[in-house]
């Protein structure tokens, strides 16, 4: 090798080293975020139930199924009747809303306990105010246990299981 193509290959070759080196760390895979604590998992278990109940209390089927994970396992029971797909479901939430003129409900003081960082169980139990289509109004107790999961960043209801005892509001 003559003596003129000596430094450039050398310079050739330290570059490539420099590529190669800055190419590594930024590959490197990112530090996976902290699992979060107990009271944040609840935090945001509680603020996810909110939106749902807004959702829910704006008659809008569609935006409350945003919250739930889309999933064809049972994802929701109410009053004894076991909703096999999230498509059943909707449609008996369509169903049900449609009836429907307004929906208020309040849950009271609703409790989380958190599984995992990616899951947690909220129980409560509450009061549902509504009015029907024909002007009727209705008052109902109901209960619930709802699993909630972090799927991609978001908590998303996995599965709910929804009761109001029998004979009221009659």
């Amino acid at each position: 090798m003559t003596m003129q193509k000596r430094p450039l290959l050398i310079s050739v070759l330290s570059l490539a080293a420099l590529s190669l080196a800055t190419a590594l760390v930024f590959a490197q895979p990112k530090p996976a975020e902290p699992a979060p604590t107990p009271s944040a998992v609840e935090k945001a278990v509680l603020e996810t139930n909110d939106k749902m109940t807004r959702a829910a209390d704006s008659l809008n089927a569609e935006a409350f199924f945003e919250y739930i994970v889309n999933t064809d396992k049972n994802p929701v029971i109410q009053n004894g009747v076991l909703f096999k797909t999230r498509q059943e479901a909707l449609q008996a939430v369509k169903r049900g809303f449609a009836g429907l003129s307004k929906i208020d409900r309040h849950f009271d003081n609703p409790q989380v306990t958190v599984l995992s960082p990616e899951a947690a169980l909220l129980t409560s139990d509450g009061t549902v105010f509504a009015t029907l289509a024909d002007g009727r109004t209705r008052t109902n107790r109901f209960a619930v246990s709802l699993v909630f999961v972090r799927k991609e960043g978001r908590w998303l209801l996995l599965h709910g299981h929804y009761s109001a005892p029998a004979n009221q509001g009659q």
